[in-house]
């Protein structure tokens, strides 16, 4: 199942044009009009990366992604912005642990780019989240092995390096 990009705006003609240019993508893409809508997809359907404009009413693009980042830690988030100031981008960037800050208009290439890296970076955190689950296992496991054979888990070695076996 290919992965799924929430394009968040409260201007329907702006979510719309953004799906236009993201035709062809190889992820799957849903509209929310509100980050309330947004929440409320989040909370029916896994999402790997929101798109979500930074003006909304009743509620910010940092402030979503802010909710997300605590209730979704998956899911990547980029902010569109019309209006860019630095501390609108450290805001999302230090708070909502915003994977990209954008300015409007946005080229499709450059969103398409920068989606497709919210994507690999995903990966990669759940990928190493895998493997430190896996580490804590074998661990465990070892530390069980050990107090049921005490030793069992230690090599000896003679002065050239040679594993030493009883």
């Amino acid at each position: 199942m290919p992965e799924t990009v929430l394009l968040v705006d409260d201007v329907p003609s702006v979510t719309a044009a953004l799906k236009r240019r993201l035709r062809g993508e190889s992820f799957r893409i849903l509209e929310a009009s509100s980050a309330a809508e947004a929440l409320d997809i989040l909370s029916e359907e896994p999402v790997s990366v929101i798109v979500s404009d930074e003006s909304m009413p009743g509620m910010s693009g940092t402030e979503l992604c802010a909710r997300v980042f605590d209730r979704h830690p998956g899911t990547m988030c980029i902010i569109l912005t019309g209006h860019p100031t630095v501390e609108a981008a450290m805001r999302a960037i230090n708070d909502a642990k915003v994977h990209r800050f954008l300015t409007k208009p946005c080229d499709p290439a450059e969103l398409a780019a920068a989606i497709h890296q919210a994507l690999e970076e995903r990966a990669l955190v759940a990928e190493h989240r895998r493997q430190a689950r896996d580490l804590q296992a074998r661990t465990g496991q070892l530390r069980d092995l050990e107090a049921e054979n005490p030793g069992i888990t230690q090599v000896r070695r003679d002065a050239a390096d040679a594993i030493i076996l009883d």
